[in-house]
């Protein structure tokens, strides 16, 4: 992860400036923690050829708003490819499948052009302007299951 945070053009819709080496180092924890808490978590997407790690795309609980946020976050190679389209439909698919789980949200970046247009190709629709726990403008999208 810390590769792709590198890339400033990636950083700027996650983190930019805080996405310290402890910053991420912690994400990856919390992401981690979050699998046996919860039972979900982020996924490594990985080549299907070569096995190189792109990202990671899946499902983050987020305890300030208490709710459960479809995201992802890939290298700028795996960008435009179709697979953060086919990785969020597999996701959506199980949230489907879990009776306590009533509708996603996705978390985007107000400047983030090409995760808004994804969010309402997956059927996500506007549900309100907010502001991330650390104080950051955002945008959030909610699809009902």
């Amino acid at each position: 992860m810390a590769s792709i945070y590198a890339d400033p053009d990636v950083a700027r819709f996650v983190g930019g400036d805080r996405l310290t080496k402890e910053a991420i180092e912690f994400q990856v924890s919390r992401f981690a923690d979050e699998w046996s808490e919860k039972g979900y978590g982020q996924s490594a997407v990985l080549d299907r050829r070569s096995g190189a790690f792109l990202g990671r795309i899946g499902l983050h609980f987020w305890p300030a708003w208490n709710e459960i946020e479809l995201g992802y976050v890939l290298g700028k190679e795996a960008q435009g490819k179709g697979i953060a389209f086919e990785g969020s439909v597999r996701w959506i698919e199980w949230a489907q499948s879990q009776p306590d789980v009533t509708y996603l949200i996705a978390n985007i970046h107000p400047a983030n052009a090409a995760s808004i247009g994804l969010a309402r190709k997956l059927g996500f629709a506007f549900d309100r302007d907010d502001t991330t726990p650390s104080g950051v403008p955002t945008l959030i999208y909610r699809l009902n299951l």
